[in-house]
């Protein structure tokens, strides 16, 4: 059997941050051909604060070029097993890139923005921190309750699931990969709450 995970990075999350690049190699170590998307230059989005919301029309504009760019770069990417790991604006470009194909993989979330939840995310799982501005909790829990998706929740941790001291960054760190390689191992796990 074939084994393909592309990873899908987030527009200031590339491929060499934590997150996706232990997850890559946790993948490779499982048999997986790794394939990472490059999306080039896309319009700067700023980052939601309290008061000053999310431009999501520009979120948008992204995500349509991210996605027109990393489907040019797949074509003709196919196995029999195929694994999404991806990182924030990359979960909503590899859900969608997957459903514009047909496909059914398995996904890991990190920390996905509102727009992943509109595409089909049968068997998959997502990270998300309490501080993470892109998407409160509140609708983070119901996006991931109404598509049955396990989440695991990180308390404290911002969109890069980091709460800003090292030994905190680094255990949180540990669980996630922990949990990354139980999804990819396919031992299944359900809702966390961890912090």
């Amino acid at each position: 059997m074939n084994k393909l995970a592309v990873i899908f990075p987030g527009l200031g999350y590339g491929p060499d941050r934590p997150l996706l690049y232990y997850a890559g190699k946790i993948a490779r170590k499982a048999g997986y051909e790794i394939v990472t998307v490059s999306y080039g230059e896309l319009p700067r989005v700023e980052r939601p604060a309290p008061g000053k919301p999310l431009d999501t029309a520009r979120l948008e504009e992204c995500f349509a070029l991210a996605l027109e760019r990393a489907a040019r770069q797949l074509e003709g990417a196919g196995a029999d097993d195929i694994l999404l790991i991806s990182k924030s604006i990359g979960t909503a470009v590899g859900a969608a890139w997957a459903a514009s194909r047909g496909l059914s993989p398995r996904q890991i979330l990190y920390t996905p923005v509102s727009r992943t939840f509109d595409f089909p995310l049968a068997d998959s799982v997502a990270f998300h921190g309490t501080a993470d501005p892109w998407l409160g909790n509140a609708e983070f829990n119901d996006l991931c309750r109404r598509a049955s998706v396990p989440v695991h929740v990180f308390d404290g941790a911002n969109h890069s699931l980091e709460r800003g001291d090292v030994s905190g960054d680094i255990s949180y760190l540990s669980v996630a990969m922990q949990s990354t390689e139980d999804f990819i191992a396919e031992r299944k796990n359900g809702w966390w709450k961890i912090g």
